[in-house]
């Protein structure tokens, strides 16, 4: 038996359906017995559970063969070590494998860790059942695309392996897992489900790291399948909405508005990704048919105020364009999400200036558009750098060095220690946010009592008139008094409250 380990990555009142580890095993043939141990999942602790469930199997016909692992940087890299670490002190002859984002962008540390065995880099599908095969016949290793090892003390890291659309792989595995336990209400619907019909981007936005990862290119499934899915999860499991997690969903005219048209019986409220210069193509029919089949809210990496900084950033893109998305977005009643990306290393004070500003500007165009701020922590590239700031310079040469207190602040864009940008700069960022947000309630926020809501709305409207957010002592003690629950800080991507401390 196969064992597909999802480590921590969010609370688990916040999990989502393990896609990554789904869409391996249903690549494996029929015969192939496995399971998915998701650490997100209520009482789950996957450093203990995983060997609990392996030492169950041990000496049975279904003993544990291998165990795989996805590992996403940030806190779930802390889950993964340390399960990989005591799995392995237990079970040595049983081979681990890494997969995700982490050893794609960051291989090297990963083989270099005594307790992982091997690591898939990229689209890893082809490249599990060709290592599976090799393992299983003795032959070598090397031959297998987008693997990575120790191989006596050097370390191998082969070449990538060329991406293929989802259509080349079978749908999610929906019946190897608990599909209604990972169904919950979002600002989207009472039932909202998570789902990706592509992968990738064909854009080169120089600080991404899903261009690290992937590389400018982007695979698209068919809409037929994604209608075809979407309907099982709408008649079988009373889905009612859908955070698409691709990096850029609306891209192509006529695949958008073929997929509109499929999934617009299906009465879904739907959020996703889209490019700004992309969206602006579309015609006014495609923004019809966006907003009848359900799209309520989109997000759009703004990331900065300065068009100078977004050539930098390779961006190619202009704040005049997103001034003209988000009146787009008002007239057809679809909620923006903007994201920024603060900092510029090369002058950080006129850029956190600027682009304060510029959201200023943006909630005057669209009120309700929504603000997501990023620090600038640039993600290790292929290819050159941003600005004066090497990516690649510094970062850790361990799995336990990228587990520090430091690493994991910087991967999440929560309070990174960054030698441009002072605490003081930063603090302007965090009060701007909370006097905003305060000012204008995100409809994303369910943890805030109403009375909070509404008191902090009329303190902070003088705040906001003004321009005065220095030091907003009160919105804060407010906040913290109105709070339904913890403020929540591991949550996937939208779910995620603003890198900001507000």
């Amino acid at each position: 038996m196969i064992v597909f380990a999802n480590p921590r990555a969010t609370r688990p009142k916040n999990r989502r359906f393990p896609l990554s580890v789904m869409s391996l095993g249903a690549v494996l043939p029929e015969w192939e017995k496995w399971t998915i141990l998701d650490g997100n999942r209520p009482g789950v602790d996957l450093a203990s559970d995983l060997r609990a469930f392996v030492r169950s199997r041990d000496g049975t016909p279904d003993a544990v063969t291998l165990v795989a692992m996805t590992v996403m940087p940030g806190p779930q890299l802390v889950d993964a070590v340390s399960a990989s670490r005591a799995f392995k002190a237990e079970f040595p002859h049983v081979p681990l494998v890494w997969g995700g984002y982490f050893p794609s962008l960051y291989p090297n540390p990963v083989v270099r860790a005594p307790y992982v065995d091997w690591a898939v880099r990229g689209q890893g599908e082809e490249t599990f059942l060709q290592l599976l095969s090799a393992l299983r016949e003795g032959r070598d290793p090397k031959g297998v695309a987008g693997l990575a090892f120790a191989d006596d003390g050097t370390e191998w890291i082969a070449p990538e392996r060329p991406w293929k659309s989802p259509d080349a792989f079978p749908s999610p595995p929906y019946d190897h897992i608990d599909v209604d336990e990972y169904v919950h209400p979002t600002a989207l619907g009472a039932r909202s489900a998570v789902y990706q019909t592509s992968i990738g981007c064909p854009y080169s936005c120089n600080f991404c790291g899903v261009i690290a990862a992937y590389g400018s290119r982007q695979r698209v499934e068919d809409p037929a399948r994604t209608e075809m899915n979407l309907r099982f999860l709408v008649q079988q499991h009373r889905v009612d909405s859908i955070h698409f997690y691709d990096n850029n969903f609306i891209l192509k005219e006529e695949i958008t508005d073929e997929l509109c048209d499929r999934i617009t019986p299906l009465g879904l409220s739907w959020w996703c990704e889209a490019r700004i210069d992309a969206m602006l193509r579309m015609p006014d029919r495609t923004w019809e048919r966006l907003k009848r089949a359900g799209l309520r809210m989109v997000f759009l990496g703004a990331e900065s105020g300065s068009d100078a900084v977004l050539k930098k950033m390779s961006k190619h893109l202009t704040t005049d364009k997103t001034v003209a998305v988000a009146e787009k977005c008002r007239s057809y009643g679809i909620i923006p999400e903007f994201s920024f990306v603060l900092g510029d290393p090369d002058d950080p004070e006129a850029d956190v200036a600027q682009t304060l500003a510029f959201i200023r500007r943006l909630k005057a165009v669209n009120p309700v558009m929504e603000l997501i701020t990023y620090f600038y922590t640039p993600t290790p590239q292929r290819r050159g750098t941003y600005g004066n700031v090497d990516p690649l310079e510094g970062t850790p040469d361990t799995l336990e060095e990228w587990t520090t207190p430091e690493w994991i602040g910087w991967m999440t864009h929560e309070d990174p220690e960054l030698s441009w940008l002072s605490r003081p700069l930063k603090a302007r960022v965090e009060d701007f946010a909370l006097v905003l947000k305060s000012r204008f309630p995100s409809v994303h926020d369910s943890k805030t009592k109403r009375w909070g809501k509404t008191l902090a709305r009329v303190l902070a409207r003088r705040r906001w008139e003004r321009g005065a957010y220095e030091n907003p002592w009160m919105l804060r003690a407010i906040r913290r008094a109105a709070r339904a629950g913890d403020d929540e800080r591991q949550e996937y991507g939208h779910l995620r409250p603003s890198r900001s401390h507000a």
